[in-house]
């Protein structure tokens, strides 16, 4: 887990606390993975690995709900717009619409 304070950390088996570089901390990530997939879960740091070229794959989950505060993924005012490839599904250059309507209480 990469944090700015890793003072405050309370420690957990198999959790590492870093508070290093974005780079760094992917290549201890991905050293102490042992092979398997480094997953980020931070929409800061994503960006800042996309801005490095060091992401392989994005996985976007798309849940019915509408979110409040909180710190828009891969947000990059005045920034290049980071260009996609589907890795499944029948044509890679489709867009992907979904329809929801809000669901009030009853």
């Amino acid at each position: 887990m990469l944090t700015h304070h890793p003072q405050d950390a309370h420690p957990a088996d198999g959790v590492m606390f870093l508070s290093c570089d974005v780079a760094e901390a992917v290549r201890i990530g991905l050293e102490a993975a042992r092979g398997k997939n480094l997953e980020v879960f931070s929409p800061s740091i994503g960006r800042q690995l996309l801005d490095r070229g060091l992401v392989d794959e994005v996985e976007v989950h798309v849940a019915p709900v509408l979110l409040g505060d909180g710190i828009r993924l891969f947000d990059h005012p005045g920034g290049a717009p980071v260009r996609l490839a589907l890795l499944n599904g029948d044509d890679p250059t489709a867009a992907v619409n979904l329809r929801y309507s809000p669901v009030t209480s009853a």
